[in-house]
């Protein structure tokens, strides 16, 4: 277990968690093959982009990713701390049918909706689960595997969702072709790659490349290549003091002035400015490696008593 980061596992229950604290820092466009992510924005203002949307959450928002979702996040201003939680898609298992999986349609609190029961006993039992695996004794465990439950059963009855299609061997294959796709992808994306690139790769069409993408990762083929492009010129601007330009360049642009229109359109600001809002200092091993804050926080541990208190 990394320090302040706690996980559990009940796997005759399907059950298997990671939760912790963190100060929101760059943007990092990840997601998750097989996990849900539960945001709970604790601090400060939170940037948030899933598949091709921005939100822009405040203080005690929620938000769920379903698996395979893009996205990524960063901080206005400084300071800003989130609440995660990850759980298996498996928690679902006993609702649906052998090769199906649930989706949630909308999990996303704002100004009007944050304080609705629904959000409220999402972040209760949210924070009961972070609070008894800190204590790591037996009887907490317990503890934390019952409000689990109760999160799944609060995501199951107060919110909408639909079942798809998963788990079967066309699906596996379907994975295992984008797996093949990403690699590429992760290994030429500096390069002029095209759709029928990916098809001459895969022995597949275009158009099954182009449904695969939108259909697995919630986003268009460009829109990723795009977006990977832009996580690896963002690593540079948050860990080095290189030249625009040649970032840029580095990073498959044409030149600054399609970068600049690139991260305008994604991050609504310009790459120069988003360089003098970021936190500065961060090496490139720090980058990916979030860093966790003690539950015994006084800010923390007002934040969970308060949300317990429901």
């Amino acid at each position: 277990m990394a320090e302040n980061r706690y996980k559990m596992s009940w796997p005759k229950d399907n059950l298997y968690v990671e939760v912790y604290v963190h100060q929101v820092q760059s943007f990092r466009y990840h997601w998750h093959d097989d996990d849900f992510e539960l945001n709970i924005l604790l601090q400060g203002k939170q940037h948030f982009y899933q598949g091709t949307d921005l939100y822009h959450l405040e203080e005690d928002d929620v938000v769920l990713v379903n698996p395979n979702l893009g996205h990524a996040s960063y901080c206005d201003p400084e300071g800003t701390i989130a609440f995660v939680l990850h759980f298996s898609s498996l928690a679902f298992r006993p609702f649906v049918k052998k090769g199906q999986s649930l989706r949630f349609t909308h999990c996303l609190s704002d100004s009007s909706s944050r304080q609705n029961p629904s959000y409220k006993r999402i972040r209760m039992f949210a924070a009961q689960i972070l609070q008894y695996l800190s204590l790591n004794d037996a009887y907490s465990q317990y503890m934390a595997k019952a409000s689990m439950e109760m999160l799944i059963g609060t995501l199951c009855t107060m919110f909408k969702s639909e079942i798809v299609e998963s788990g079967t061997q066309e699906n596996e294959e379907t994975h295992r072709i984008l797996r093949t796709v990403l690699e590429y992808i992760e290994k030429h994306y500096q390069e002029k790659i095209s759709l029928e690139d990916i098809a001459g790769l895969t022995g597949y069409n275009r158009t099954y490349i182009s449904t695969l993408f939108h259909q697995t990762l919630g986003i268009r083929f460009y829109d990723y290549l795009i977006r990977l492009r832009l996580q690896k010129a963002i690593q540079d601007l948050t860990t080095t003091d290189k030249p625009l330009t040649e970032i840029a360049l580095t990073h498959g642009f044409s030149d600054l002035k399609s970068f600049n229109a690139r991260f305008k359109d994604m991050l609504k600001i310009l790459p120069s400015e988003y360089r003098n809002k970021i936190i500065t200092g961060i090496t490139p091993s720090q980058y990916w490696d979030i860093q966790a804050i003690p539950v015994n926080d006084p800010l923390i541990r007002e934040k969970l008593m308060s949300y317990m208190s429901l």
